[in-house]
């Protein structure tokens, strides 16, 4: 009897070495469970409902006088029942073995069931993951098309913008003869908008620049005074038409090390918003200054203020001060990135009605 208990474990110890997978593991089960208990029909039946139950036969004998089962539980939760049958009575010993088998066979099954069950969701992350990869690959491939059609464009319009605010520039500068009054107002609204739209192209230009990360600093020393006086130039127009007075509070042989551009378009993008939002008659500080570790500069004005509310949003793309505000809602987020690209700091200080104040700090090199 000891040796059949001894020749049985070991021949248990086979339920485990054994590879199997979901397919082939209850005939591999019913093979190893043969070699410990000979039996004639062998059956496993899941009480879910589900799955078909797997009959395995030794011999053609679908009726035997004689069966034994075990259930097959997990955590004492039953969740099948292992049969076998023959037609010679099963003995005490066989019956403990088979008891034991059964224990075995029930983590095993369950084992084999959740691995397949693992795997299909792994497959399924996998694919997943094959996907998405397949539609990120698209999309960027979609961006930069659509990023290079917008710098294409943007080119393509900020050419003939630059002719026509020229020659209306020479106009209004009756360069070419006399005009009249209202020749001279006509050629003024001109002139304001296609500074106007011309804006609106750079900034659609930039954001494409920024976001495709092809925008790179181009580091000079530069007067930063010089820099401020052609900002006003340009934006004369604007700021006379609204008869604003503009002060610029700065040493004149102040100089930063810095993109000249990029530091133009920054002023240009926070002098416009101020122009724009400011009253006719307000007024418009430029103030520089200087520290060890800074140059700071702020545009300050008495204009119609930014409530608090906004203060944290104001910054993102698309995000207007006004509904009636005639730009892309792309200046701000421009001047946020241009100043990150210097690893700079922009700032606002503002309240509804009593006018706005943003504040930038280049890094001093």
């Amino acid at each position: 009897m000891k040796d059949y208990y001894r020749e049985s474990l070991k021949k248990i110890k086979n339920f485990y070495t054994g590879k199997t997978d979901a397919k082939t593991a209850q005939t591999k089960i019913f093979e190893t469970l043969y070699a410990i208990i000979p039996f004639e029909n062998g059956k496993i039946s899941f009480l879910n409902g589900n799955d078909t139950d797997t009959v395995y036969s030794v011999k053609k004998n679908e009726h035997c006088k004689f069966y034994i089962d075990e259930p097959l539980c997990v955590d004492n939760l039953q969740y099948g029942l292992i049969t076998i049958g023959r037609n010679k009575r099963f003995s005490s010993s066989e019956i403990t073995a088979f008891k034991t088998c059964a224990s075995v066979i029930s983590n095993i099954i369950k084992e084999i069931e959740m691995n397949s069950i693992v795997e299909t969701q792994l497959n399924m992350l996998r694919q997943g993951i094959q996907r998405k990869s397949s539609e990120y690959k698209r999309a960027v491939e979609a961006d930069r098309i659509k990023n290079k059609f917008i710098a294409n464009v943007s080119h393509e319009l900020r050419s003939p913008l630059n002719s026509i605010i020229g020659f209306t520039d020479l106009l209004y500068k009756q360069l070419p003869g006399k005009l009249n009054d209202k020749q001279l107002e006509y050629i003024d609204d001109i002139r304001i908008a296609s500074l106007h739209l011309l804006n609106m192209v750079n900034e659609i230009l930039d954001i494409s620049k920024l976001e495709s990360g092809t925008m790179k600093l181009n580091l000079s020393k530069f007067n930063l005074y010089i820099n401020i006086q052609e900002v006003l130039n340009i934006l004369e127009p604007l700021y006379l038409k609204k008869n604003l007075q503009i002060t610029v509070e700065t040493d004149k042989f102040t100089e930063i090390t810095a993109d000249y551009q990029k530091i133009q378009q920054i002023l240009l993008n926070l002098v416009g918003n101020s122009i724009k939002f400011t009253p006719n008659g307000g007024n418009i500080l430029i103030r520089v200054s200087n520290s060890k570790k800074y140059t700071t500069i702020s545009v300050k004005d008495n204009g119609c203020g930014i409530n608090p509310k906004f203060h944290k949003t104001i910054f993102n793309k698309f995000e207007q001060i006004s509904q009636t505000s005639n730009s892309t809602g792309l200046g701000l987020t421009i001047t946020r990135e241009l100043v990150k690209l210097h690893n700079g700091k922009i700032s606002l200080k503002s309240d509804e009605g009593l006018g706005a104040e943003f504040i930038i700090k280049i890094p001093v090199i």
